[in-house]
């Protein structure tokens, strides 16, 4: 699975859409590989930095070590 073009360009749209700071694109290109690949989760231990993209991801998000 690649990361092309449109992926960032949609991570970007994202960002910019929210007014979240630079740092947060790494989060919001994880978030989008995800959705197009239709994973089932996103294992993270910042889970907020992937809450706060959309209802979507939020749902995907899962903290190692934590009950669900």
């Amino acid at each position: 699975m690649g990361v092309h073009r449109t992926d960032y360009q949609a991570a970007i749209a994202q960002m910019v859409r929210l007014n979240l700071p630079g740092g947060g694109i790494f989060d919001a290109l994880i978030a989008q590989a995800a959705l197009k690949t239709e994973a089932d989760r996103i294992l993270t231990l910042n889970p907020n930095h992937f809450m706060r993209l959309s209802s979507e991801i939020a749902q995907l998000v899962e903290v190692p070590g934590e009950n669900t």
